[in-house]
């Protein structure tokens, strides 16, 4: 849950659409009269009726607190509103379209060397807001369209009225845990006393946001308005606090908020129940989440810059420790993994054909048609498994329309983006002939693949990208089918294609640059983070899972117990364990992707293992959760939150297989590190032979494509905390024990003799 809460939050700034429209004008012709800026990060001071306007407007697309970000702003304050008597209240607000503040500048944070000095930079912005406000005694206005984010929304708490417009880009929330860190603006003192402890520990512990309707039902923000009236409106109601006519909204307690505030029982039982959270969650690898505890406690009833203090000491304290540089790695990393030297796409991307409406394609087109916007032709065999794709999508549309996560109108446009049809319907061709682009996702049989090809060519555009979506056959095996073998790339999704944020986008040596620019667009608009890999056997995530699955078959063979070996993972960090997986998985995909992988180019790195058990399971016809039985028991009624029992049939037919099987207990940390050894070890192969582009795109492919505990960083930012040496080490020692699968790989080697790190 706590994987998947990370991976929605940091995706949360590519959602929504773009603001057109009056307010949008008004900042271009806003810019075009302050071409003479006198400020970097603020258009030019004016006042309104008695009212100062300051305008956010940094240089760069979203406006972040940095060091000239406040230096100018106490310019502006000190030197243009304390003081003027013709000021009686000031509107904060943005020129940008999109976002009003978007947080603290990151890279600033990570600039600064020693992480301690951020307690006094945070003292400093809290002296500032408080020297301002005795010295003018003046109401102030935050208007927000667009997000108001960590420090963002941080600036606006400090402000004695808010007001959020309708935008689909507006949205506020405090996330700041999503990078290891927590708020330092005084972000936990002021939310509290706006919608209360129980709401404020759920929006600052899982750092997510909320829209402004809400934000106006939990009383974060006073008024909610139409962007074109926001600077209208704020001006209005800053008069009407300036001249005591508006009042801001005062927060009512019930009941249930005085017992658990107010009574020192209610309080102790709510905190304790928010650590519990906190357990479960995180399983104690996060420690900004237990920080954030400790500080809301901790800071009840204190005065307010003695609980101000305390925040920005446990924020600098944080800033400095090994899972806040991993998170934060993993943010630029999602950055830096899109960029690409291909150019632009020959065409714009308009009309997306999917071939194959099962589990994939029908995520396909949901992901294209609900983010990326585009008009999908789903197409199978017959109408039967056409309508069945087309009711997964509308199901989950319709999840997300129950949550509030989508409204009716974009429920109805999305799905009526999305034409389904088969085989036998006449009009089909005649859809296709417009594709722009077109993905495969039916049977993993080369065949097959070069058959749809082959069909698909005589209907398509010339133009039109033929994208496959297998997950271990080379791309370059199905190009050669091609009559145009330079229109055909590997688009490889992650199942289930709506939740899983990786991408990997593989180009052949024949696939032309233009080509390859459309699929990382369509990726980016999808909603997913694409990374760049070569064309090898299993791509590179499955190719780092094979080594790790079959170290998981030499545990079992071993006698490792199963359910030890899921504990030891999830212990680790991992959202499930490895025998939940191949369950998860599909026994005979899991058993498939092995039998491929060990007769493709690793060699000796997938000896160690034995997956005769695997087949057997097979033949029984216990696929995984698919089929209701695996390693474990899936059954139709099972409650929710109910402990998985194993398969007993299974463990029956294991100890046939493997008579000391379920039978061994070892230390959870030898799983862990004989595990991740041979994940870390294939990561750092792929990336000395080319396969991935960089150590970034290495971690981002781990973390989003597995589930690599992002606390750790993915794989390369792991070895440059705990050490590469060691991880050497360490393999050293199982080749000597279990055989030389455990080998490291010469960058490795490599890097533990130099001491040179992976990022810098």
């Amino acid at each position: 849950p706590g994987f998947r809460r990370m991976r929605r939050s940091m995706l949360s700034l590519r959602r929504g659409i773009q603001t057109i429209g009056k307010h949008r004008t008004s900042s271009a012709l806003r810019a075009l009269c302050n071409s003479a800026r006198e400020y970097q990060y603020f258009d030019n001071f004016e006042v309104k009726d008695g009212v100062a306007i300051v305008r956010f407007n940094g240089p760069g697309k979203m406006n972040t607190i940095s060091a000239g970000f406040q230096k100018d702003a106490e310019d502006i304050m000190m030197n243009k509103v304390v003081g003027n008597k013709d000021v009686k209240a000031v509107v904060f607000i943005s020129s940008k379209s999109d976002n009003f503040i978007a947080g603290a500048d990151i890279d600033m944070i990570k600039s600064i060397e020693n992480k301690a000095e951020l307690k006094d930079i945070c003292m400093k912005a809290h002296e500032f807001f408080a020297d301002v406000k005795k010295k003018t005694g003046i109401p102030f206005v935050s208007a927000i369209n667009g997000s108001a984010l960590g420090g963002g929304l941080e600036w606006a708490m400090y402000c004695d009225y808010r007001i959020a417009t309708t935008s689909k880009k507006t949205v506020l929330g405090l996330p700041e845990v999503k990078l290891g860190i927590m708020p330092g603006m005084a972000g936990t003192y002021h939310l509290p006393l706006l919608v209360g402890y129980q709401t404020a520990l759920d929006m600052i512990l899982t750092g997510k946001n909320v829209r402004p309707d809400k934000a106006k039902k939990i009383g974060l923000v006073d008024l909610v308005v139409d962007p074109a009236s926001l600077e209208s409106v704020a001006i209005e109601q800053a008069k009407g606090l300036a001249s005591g006519k508006v009042k801001p909204r005062q927060r009512k307690k019930d009941i249930i908020a005085r017992v658990v505030e107010d009574v020192p029982f209610g309080r102790s039982y709510m905190f304790s129940e928010a650590k519990k959270m906190v357990d479960k969650n995180t399983g104690g690898h996060y420690p900004a989440a237990y920080a954030i505890l400790d500080v809301l406690k901790s800071n009840y009833g204190k005065p307010k810059m003695e609980a101000l203090e305390y925040e920005a000491s446990k924020f600098a304290m944080l800033a400095a420790t090994p899972e806040s540089a991993a998170l934060v790695g993993v943010f630029h990393g999602m950055n830096a993994v899109k960029k690409h030297d291909f150019g632009k796409p020959k065409r714009e991307i308009q009309n997306i054909g999917v071939l194959g409406a099962g589990l994939m394609g029908a995520g396909i087109a949901e992901v294209s048609a609900a983010n990326g916007k585009y008009r999908v032709f789903l197409k199978d065999k017959d109408a039967a498994a056409a309508s069945r794709g087309e009711a997964m999508i509308v199901k989950n549309l319709k999840q997300k329309l129950k949550k509030k996560r989508m409204t009716n109108h974009e429920f109805c446009t999305t799905t009526s983006r999305v034409l389904p049809m088969h085989d036998s319907a006449p009009a089909w061709p005649k859809h296709f002939g417009h594709a722009d682009m077109v993905i495969e996702a039916v049977f993993e049989d080369l065949g097959v693949k070069h058959k749809v090809l082959q069909e698909m060519e005589e209907i398509i555009p010339k133009d039109c990208v033929f994208a496959t979506n297998t997950s271990a056959i080379p791309i370059t095996r199905i190009a050669e089918g091609a009559k145009h073998p330079e229109r055909v790339i590997g688009m490889h999704y992650f199942s289930p294609v709506p939740m899983m944020p990786l991408l990997e986008i593989i180009t052949h040596d024949k696939t032309a640059p233009e080509v390859a620019a459309a699929a990382m667009e369509v990726g980016s608009k999808q909603g997913k983070t694409p990374i760049l890999v070569k064309d090898v056997p299993g791509f590179y995530v499955n190719r780092c899972l094979g080594p790790f699955t079959t170290e998981v078959s030499a545990l079992v063979k071993e006698g490792v117990q199963l359910e030890l070996l899921d504990k030891s993972m999830k212990d680790f960090g991992m959202p499930v364990g490895p025998i939940t997986l191949s369950d998860e998985v599909g026994i005979d995909v899991s058993y498939k992707v092995s039998e491929f992988l060990s007769n493709a180019d690793l060699g000796v790195r997938m000896e160690g293992g034995d997956s005769a058990m695997l087949s057997v399971m097979i033949e029984k016809g216990w696929l995984g959760r698919k089929s209701g039985k695996g390693f474990y028991l899936y059954p139709k009624d099972a409650k929710k939150n109910a402990k998985k029992q194993l398969n007993p049939e299974m463990l029956t037919a294991l100890k046939e297989v493997l008579p000391e099987a379920n039978s061994k207990v070892i230390p959870a940390e030898e799983i862990q590190r004989r595990l991740i050894s041979r994940f870390i070890n294939e990561a750092a192969y792929c990336l000395q032979d080319g396969i991935i582009r960089a150590p970034a795109d290495g971690d981002i492919g781990a973390v989003f494509g597995i589930g690599f505990p992002p606390f750790l960083g993915g794989p390369f930012r792991m070895l440059d905390i705990t050490g590469t040496q060691k991880m050497v080490d360490r393999m050293y020692e199982f080749r000597d024990k279990h055989g030389p699968q455990f080998e490291p790989c010469q960058l490795l080697k490599d890097y533990a003799a130099s001491g040179k790190k992976f990022h810098n």
